[in-house]
C-alpha cells in the first residue's frame, strides 16, 4: 500500500527582492560578508559581485553574470491597407426656378407658391440663369421687371388667369408654358379701378418683398411704397420724353 507523506520544502528568497519592493524571488547564492550573510538571487548576486569588483578592484573573473533573458521580438508591423479612391463628387444641377406675375384666380399667394415649390420648381422675384417659366395671373401684365427679364432671356409664359388653368397643370404634374407673353401695361396707377390698384399692389408688394395678408386691407406704407415707385418711373419718362 501506497503512503502519500506531505514534506514541507523550505524555499529560501532573495533579500534584495524583498528589500526593494517586497517582490519574493527564489535566492540561488549566498554572499556573506563578515558576519553579514545576504541570500540573492542570479541577478542581484551578479550585481552585488559587480560592486565589490568596482570597490576592490579585485576578483572579476569570480563574478557570476546574470543568465540571459530572452528578448521579446517585436511584433510585426501592418502594412497600411491602400486608401479606396475617393469618388469625384460634382457640383448638383441648380434647381429650375418660376417666375409668378400677378394673381392666380382662386389660390392665395402662398398656396400657389407651395404647390409649385412641391413640383420641384423654386421660386424667384426676378429671372436669372435658372428661370424656366412665367405664371402669368391677374394683373400680371401690369408687372413690367417681370414681363421683361421674360423678354429678354427667352423665358415661356404659362397663362393661368383662365380659372382651372393653374389647378389642371398642378394636378398633371407638370408645368408648360406655350402661351403668347403679353406687352407690359402702360397705364399708371390713377387710371386703375380700385379692383385692379389692390390686385396690382398685392402684386408688386409681394415681388419687393412685402408681407401683407391675401385679403383685407394693404397696410398705408405699402400703397405709399407702390405710388410713390410709379411716381418716379413716369417722371422719369417724363422727363426723357
Amino acid at each position: 500500500m501506497r503512503k502519500t507523506v506531505l514534506v514541507p520544502v523550505q524555499k529560501t528568497l532573495c533579500d534584495a527582492h524583498i528589500a526593494r519592493d517586497g517582490s519574493e524571488e527564489e535566492a540561488t547564492q549566498t554572499l556573506t560578508l563578515g558576519v553579514r550573510t545576504w541570500d540573492l538571487c542570479v541577478e542581484h548576486n551578479a550585481t552585488f559581485g559587480r560592486y565589490l569588483v568596482d570597490a576592490l578592484g579585485t576578483g572579476v573573473h569570480d563574478t557570476v553574470e546574470p543568465e540571459s533573458v530572452p528578448v521579446a521580438e517585436p511584433a510585426p508591423v501592418a502594412e497600411p491597407e491602400p486608401e479606396a479612391e475617393s469618388e469625384v463628387v460634382t457640383d448638383p444641377l441648380p434647381v429650375r426656378s418660376v417666375m409668378i406675375a400677378g394673381e392666380v384666380p382662386g389660390y392665395d399667394w402662398e398656396t400657389v407658391r407651395e404647390a409649385v415649390r412641391n413640383l420641384g420648381y423654386q421660386v424667384v422675384g426676378r429671372a436669372d440663369e435658372s428661370t424656366v417659366l412665367l405664371i402669368l395671373g391677374d394683373g400680371g401684365e401690369r408687372n413690367g421687371s417681370k414681363l421683361r427679364d421674360a423678354s429678354d432671356r427667352g423665358i415661356p409664359c404659362m397663362d393661368v388667369r383662365e380659372p382651372g388653368r393653374f389647378k389642371s397643370v398642378v394636378c398633371a404634374g407638370e408645368l408648360v408654358g406655350s402661351d403668347p407673353l403679353p406687352e407690359p401695361a402702360k397705364v399708371g396707377p390713377q387710371a386703375m379701378s380700385e379692383r385692379e390698384r389692390n390686385r396690382a399692389v398685392r402684386a408688386w408688394a409681394r415681388t419687393n418683398g412685402y408681407e401683407i395678408p391675401t385679403k383685407g386691407r394693404i397696410p398705408m406704407h405699402v400703397r405709399h411704397a407702390f405710388e410713390l415707385t410709379h411716381r418716379d418711373a413716369s417722371e422719369g419718362k417724363a422727363a426723357a420724353a
